[in-house]
């Protein structure tokens, strides 16, 4: 049962810090700053492994990259990152946000891709607003793991001329 008083919240939090900066597609090479979210609580899977993916190929393209990974501590008591797990906003200046979280809903994921300033959103689920520009299914025969929604992120990001 949910409760009625954190969805409330949750709701006007999302409206009062939903970021106002239009988003489009765009190339690798006008992106000079990624910030990723790695669903760290996703059950069966290695966040360290989808990290060290995420890392190499960002770096093979020599675009510095932001990884957050949270954990259950990491996560406040309204479902937000605590400000020591995402850092201040204005130091991440990003042109892409890609989202690993599969779950709408993961309140963290969410939060973070609603109010991030970058102008490309990448996520693997549809969320109210119509906040990626760009969402990558799960397989219609079973759930994708984050490894492989991110290699088919990376196969859209090399084709996007």
């Amino acid at each position: 049962m949910k409760n009625p008083i954190l969805t409330l919240y949750r709701k006007v939090v999302l409206q009062r810090d939903r970021s106002q900066v239009p988003t489009t597609l765009m190339p690798l090479s006008v992106i000079r700053s990624v910030t990723v979210y790695v669903d760290g609580l996703a059950e069966g899977e290695d966040p360290q492994s989808v990290r060290r993916a995420v890392q190499q190929y960002f770096d093979y393209h020599s675009i510095p990259v932001t990884i957050l990974c949270p954990r259950k501590r990491d996560i406040n008591l309204f479902g937000r990152l605590k400000n020591r797990a995402r850092g201040t906003r204005e130091s991440r200046k990003e042109d892409l946000f890609i989202s690993l979280a599969g779950s709408p809903d993961n309140f963290a994921a969410e939060y973070e891709a609603c109010c991030s300033t970058a102008h490309f959103k990448v996520g693997r689920c549809n969320l109210p607003g119509d906040v990626f520009d760009l969402v990558v299914a799960n397989p219609e025969e079973g759930e994708a793991n984050q490894i492989a929604a991110f290699a088919a992120i990376k196969d859209f990001l090399d084709k996007i001329q």
